[in-house]
């Protein structure tokens, strides 16, 4: 009997766990509330559900007898993939882990409560609340939506930062109606690409990211591996053992993203679920050499899986500079294309999008990925592509 997956998403980040699977003669139902989604025509079975109605994915998972339920790049569907798991007996996490992993008040609270190095903070939904939590942090803070992603609502309160302004923006895209005053890290910042067999915490690859920084922190590229030192590759290691550990990951990917401090790695967040961004479906493989959404795969549907053992290689991804207007297309792609170590360039929105800024991830508009002899190299070239491109817009 062929094994089955269900899928949640069939968004762009989707499509390579669905090719994917499909590559590894695992039959994939797919499920998003969008019918006209890339990932659409390219699984065995579509239903127009929701990724994020618990009920309805289960209840579709148990009615399709499926074999393992998983997603990359999004954490709105890792409540009902939970769900659907715990009923039907499957790999994946716990409904508590779930849960602490997609409110980042819990999970705030959940560090704290393991000793977990992280940022003070404070859950709060008035303004009068802000009023009062802003006399215990010090200027710059950060103001983020308890339950949103993408560094949608996220923003930096300087001393000259109108608060209510602050707060009204954070609050846009909390549809918890609840915020997150949190102590600002300075430091380098890096994901960790994570996958737990037994209850052991494998890193799969280390990476760094670059961002917009102040006020919204919206990644423009990240690059793997991360040069670390010696010392501060073995503490980021620990903090990776001891996170995973204390919230509960025991069989599933795990994507943790922390600053290296000065006074050592501290925690911002944690995905229980692979990377997004196409880190995970791109990437990885490059800088690795290992199919990572292929054991991801293979682990839902039950499979045991060996410990991944990934190469000592390079890539990169750089996404494309942003110009206010509306899209009318993009020059220099094919030159970019032509560049030495580019593996693919890779436009996101189509002629006629319209472009107000750079906000959050939502608002980037196309990708080089790059492959290097190193990171310094791969960066190099994807940065060298990247300038070749030109967003041509209409003010």
């Amino acid at each position: 009997m062929s094994t089955t997956a269900l899928i949640l998403g069939a968004s762009p980040l989707q499509v390579p766990m669905i090719r994917r699977a499909r590559e590894l003669g695992i039959r994939t139902v797919v499920v998003d509330m969008d019918p006209q989604a890339p990932g659409v025509a390219l699984a065995d079975e579509f239903h127009p559900i929701s990724t994020n109605d618990v009920e309805a994915v289960t209840a579709l998972a148990r009615e399709r007898g499926v074999d393992g339920v998983t997603t990359v790049g999004t954490d709105m569907p890792v409540r009902s993939i939970a769900a659907a798991t715990q009923a039907l007996g499957l790999p994946g996490l716990s409904e508590h882990t779930a849960l602490i992993c997609t409110d980042k008040g819990l999970m705030a609270q959940a560090f704290a409560q393991a000793g977990l190095p992280h940022p003070a903070f404070e859950t709060l939904s008035t303004i009068e609340e802000l009023q009062a939590a802003q006399e215990r942090f010090e200027r710059p803070f950060i103001l983020k939506p308890l339950d949103s992603s993408g560094s949608r609502g996220v923003v930096q309160v300087d001393p000259a930062t109108d608060l209510r302004q602050a707060f009204d923006y954070a609050m846009a895209s909390a549809r918890s109606g609840r915020i997150l005053i949190e102590e600002l890290l300075v430091g380098p910042e890096i994901s960790c690409e994570v996958l737990c067999i037994d209850g052991v915490a494998h890193v799969v690859a280390l990476t760094d990211k670059a961002t917009t920084g102040a006020p919204h922190f919206v990644e423009t590229g990240h690059t793997q591996p991360a040069v670390l030192n010696e010392d501060t590759s073995a503490a980021v290691h620990r903090l990776i053992a001891d996170t995973t550990r204390a919230m509960g990951i025991t069989d599933s990917p795990a994507h943790i993203e922390m600053i290296l401090t000065s006074s050592g790695p501290r925690l911002v967040e944690l995905g229980a679920r692979p990377a997004g961004d196409f880190v995970s479906s791109h990437l990885v493989p490059l800088s690795t050499g290992l199919d990572f959404i292929g054991l991801i795969l293979r682990q839902a549907c039950g499979e045991r899986i060996s410990p991944p053992q990934p190469q000592a290689l390079a890539g990169a991804i750089r996404f494309f500079r942003t110009r206010t207007g509306t899209v009318t297309g993009f020059s220099g792609i094919e030159q970019a294309r032509a560049l030495p170590g580019v593996q693919e360039v890779i436009p996101l929105v189509e002629p006629g999008h319209r472009v107000t800024g750079l906000h959050s991830s939502t608002d980037r508009l196309g990708l080089v990925i790059a492959r290097g002899r190193d990171h310094d190299e791969a960066a190099r070239i994807g940065e060298a592509a990247r300038e070749l491109i030109t967003v041509e817009v209409q003010p």
